[in-house]
């Protein structure tokens, strides 16, 4: 008679089973900016949910894995509508690792309220990573066997999240602006100058007497004739901390221990335009709006703007104020008319940097003599400054730029024998993938609209047979209805991803057709250089390391 094999072996706390599979899990818990939230979602009970039901899992005789907690990803305030969060891309990196290969989340809206990145993540991200996803409350596990059947209540419930997140930023849109035109200071932090203190519901802005001194100090010396270098220079040298310093410190002269920094040009202009500091709040300048779909932070048409005058006591008097205003109009035009020109393509504005201390460098446009061309050179900014940021002078010329990048990369290729075919097929192949990815992506949205109109219509029969009420037959509808228009707005969306990529390939390719015939090759575009170079370091004594995206380590140039 065959011998079974032994499934268990006896410990101290009971029984454990042999040879099941252990999941490395990662714990991830989150919190947004919605008040309700505090109250009911708390990152701790989160995860003690989440840790009872490892507990329970690892404790029971039926279990079907073993999970073991490898670490835990919070994300404090921050909301669900973006994925954008350090918590989430830490935990992704480690997915990416294989260091973790199973989420846990306490409910689906913890993990994303964005209904479309929700959904990419657990049914296309996640498996292809080989990540098990768990949502508890939702009895939602993406390796479990009735997955599949699950599958359609994952994607309500996403809907309703994500439903959830537009209506909560719609009413947190209309409460902000409804405080703003109260005279009501809704920024999360006190303008330099003044404190923020809550008087009868209503955030007011007071004046801190030792900070407007400072303010008053910066629009004297200006309205005197003082550049922003001298304002810059007379702070520096009266230990005068800069305002991320003040924040940090909490007072406005450095002392001994601590570091000090010069204050940056743009933060003088910035508190010398503020119309806050003649007594008047401008509010309401830029918005997130998702429930109209837009996540990023973008600026308002001025009309939306929540102008209210004498909502607090000023540190600037308007005659004073208008006269800085005049005399920076005037310093704006000037170099509106001689610096910059928007036709003229700044090509290394994002992989230039200074080889001694490595900070991107700063972009100067300038006119050639007897042409109607104008061009960018580039130079340091900290060889300007006085603080312990001090770096040495250096300085290049985009055509200087333009001669060793090209001559290099030319040399570089040739080397690695790349031939113009075969990467004009690679860039095609790829763009055939992203495409065959799209229409697969449309193909099953248009399934779930047909799934969900047949139910809608099944469900519509038995209203009509007495066999379901009419609550359930309006749901059906409703839930229709929200995936013909998701089925429309993302159709829309896919189609224009498609021509997006192949207007990408078609440039990929003939920039392909150019970088490799180096007599054709003569000018570098900002798409080129970015699409083949990581980072350039320029040093003052002529070497310049460039540090390309599609080989290993940098290549040295002596000029």
């Amino acid at each position: 008679m065959a011998r079974t094999a032994k499934r268990c072996q006896k410990t101290e706390t009971g029984y454990k089973q042999l040879n099941l599979p252990v999941f490395s899990v990662g714990i991830y818990s989150r919190i947004s900016v919605d008040s309700n939230e505090h109250k009911t979602e708390t990152i701790e009970n989160q995860i003690e949910i989440v840790k009872q039901f490892v507990k329970k899992n690892n404790s029971s005789m039926e279990r079907k894995m073993e999970l073991k907690i490898y670490d835990i990803y919070v994300d404090r305030g921050i909301t669900g509508t973006s994925f954008d969060r350090k918590g989430f891309v830490r935990m992704m990196e480690d997915v990416k690792e294989h260091k973790i290969n199973c989420i846990i989340v306490k409910d689906l809206s913890r993990f994303g309220r964005d209904y479309i990145e929700t959904g990419n993540y657990i049914e296309k991200i996640l498996p292809f990573l080989g990540c098990r996803f768990i949502a508890i409350t939702d009895g939602f596990d993406s390796m479990s066997g009735n997955a599949p059947e699950n599958k359609l209540t994952m994607n309500i419930k996403n809907l309703v999240n994500d439903l959830y997140a537009k209506d909560i930023s719609k009413r947190s849109a209309l409460a902000k602006k409804m405080a703003a035109q109260a005279g009501s200071y809704i920024g999360s932090f006190a303008p330099y100058g003044y404190n923020v203190v809550n008087v009868n519901g209503i955030r007011k802005l007071v004046v801190d007497n030792e900070c407007a001194g400072i303010v008053w100090l910066i629009f004297e010396k200006y309205a005197d004739g003082c550049s922003y270098n001298a304002i810059i220079s007379y702070l520096y040298k009266n230990r005068i901390h800069r305002i991320s310093d003040y924040k940090k410190y909490h007072h406005v002269y450095c002392v001994n221990g601590e570091t000090l920094h010069q204050w940056g040009q743009n933060v003088i202009k910035e508190l010398l335009s503020n119309p806050v500091y003649t007594g008047s709040l401008i509010q309401c300048k830029k918005s997130a709006e998702v429930y109209k779909g837009q996540k990023k932070i973008l600026p308002n048409n001025k009309d939306k703007w929540v102008n209210v005058r004498n909502t607090h006591e000023a540190i600037i008097n308007e005659e004073l104020f208008e006269k800085v205003q005049y005399m920076l109009r005037k310093t704006v035009k000037y170099t509106s008319k001689h610096y910059t020109d928007k036709r003229t393509e700044n090509i290394y504005r994002n992989i230039l940097y200074c080889g001694i201390c490595r900070k991107r460098m700063h972009p100067v446009c300038y006119e050639c003599r007897g042409k109607d061309e104008r061009h960018f050179s580039y130079y340091c900014r900290n060889a300007y400054m006085v603080d312990v940021r001090k770096c040495v002078k250096n300085y290049i010329r985009e055509e200087q730029l333009d001669i060793y990048v090209i001559e290099q990369l030319q040399q570089v290729l040739k080397l690695q024998k790349i031939k113009t075919k075969d990467c004009i097929q690679i860039n095609n192949s790829l763009c055939s993938q992203k495409i065959a990815g799209y229409m697969e992506e449309e193909k099953e949205l248009v399934e779930v609209y047909a799934k969900a109109q047949e139910e809608c219509a099944l469900k519509f029969m038995k209203y009509k047979e007495g066999e379901a009420a009419k609550e359930e037959y309006i749901q059906s509808r409703q839930y229709k209805k929200a995936q013909e228009d998701f089925l429309g707005k993302r159709r829309a969306e896919l189609n224009k991803k498609v021509q997006d990529c192949k207007l990408q390939a078609e440039e990929k390719n003939r920039f392909l057709m150019s970088i490799l015939k180096a007599e054709k090759c003569r000018k570098l575009d900002i798409y080129l250089a970015e699409a083949l170079v990581e980072k350039i370091f320029v040093f003052p004594d002529g070497i310049i390391e460039i540090y390309y995206k599609f080989a290993d380590g940098g290549v040295q140039v002596a000029k």
